[in-house]
């Protein structure tokens, strides 16, 4: 519980310290501006009981077949707010599936993710070295809260006898109810903007979730799992425009084109008359 303990410090901590940052907010970023909405794909790899991996460094690489039958698809979508320059705001719906194994458990899980998180990230590059606001490539942390339901069916190696599940029925053959947990993430990433509108991006990021359940194995020693995520993905930032009450006064005063109505004007003429 420590781990999860310290990245909800962490994002306390950024929240804290982001008042001096507040205190530079910039009229550049209103309302209607900084606005950004994206989409992620990239690779789930699960943290926890069930999981070979046991730290090589060799198995977390492209070049080893480990490293594709430990990971599984997940992507997620994105809906941000830049507050000025240095800070943004993010929220995140994310699914994905995750896979375990252990040899020497001899068993293997497979199950799936689906979560809400909200984040802040801190460009630290541009706030640290006062880098050029247009540059191509800029470099961010984030960490952030949300909740994730999950689901799992742990089986036995070889015989893929089930085991137990969760959010299944014992047989495995369907669904009940996801178990809903909360969740800590904190991370890094990588942006280049291909032009004023468009951003592609590679983040990579841990997440730690409330939980000793999600590869449904239940030992005795209780400890927080959790999955990392590494994607590719892009950005579309736009602005809308918001009309003021100043605009909107002088849209209902308008001009008046219409010829003059000479038979009322004539009409007044003779009753003064």
């Amino acid at each position: 519980m420590n781990v999860f303990k310290n990245v909800i410090l962490t994002f306390s901590l950024l929240l804290l310290c982001s008042g001096k940052l507040f205190s530079q907010f910039s009229p550049d970023y209103p309302i209607n501006r900084g606005w950004e909405v994206g989409c992620d794909l990239g690779l789930s790899y699960f943290y926890g009981d069930i999981n070979d991996n046991k730290g090589r460094f060799w198995n977390n690489s492209p070049f080893s077949s480990f490293y594709y039958e430990q990971k599984k698809i997940a992507a997620n979508i994105t809906l941000g707010k830049t507050l000025f320059r240095y800070l943004s705001v993010r929220g995140h719906f994310i699914y994905g599936k995750l896979s375990g194994s252990n040899e020497i458990l001899n068993m293997y899980f497979d199950g799936n993710i689906i979560g809400l998180d909200g984040d802040m990230t801190f460009h630290y590059l541009d706030y640290f070295m006062n880098r050029h606001e247009n540059a191509k490539f800029n470099y961010y942390v984030f960490a952030g809260l949300g909740l994730v339901n999950f689901n799992a069916i742990r089986r036995e190696i070889g015989s893929d006898q089930i085991i137990s599940t969760i959010g299944y029925t014992q047989n495995g053959a369907s669904k009940t109810e996801m178990t809903t947990e909360s969740m800590g993430k904190l991370g890094l990433g990588i942006g280049f903007n291909i032009n004023d509108n468009w951003q592609t991006k590679f983040e990579t990021s841990l997440n730690y979730i409330n939980t000793d359940k999600l590869d449904a194995y239940f030992p005795s020693d209780k400890k927080i799992e959790g999955y990392g995520f590494m994607s590719i993905g892009f950005i579309y930032k736009f602005k809308f425009q918001l009309k003021s009450k100043n605009n909107l006064l002088k849209e209902s005063r308008g001009t008046n084109n219409k010829p003059n109505n000479s038979g009322v004007n004539n009409k007044k003429k003779r009753k003064l008359k």
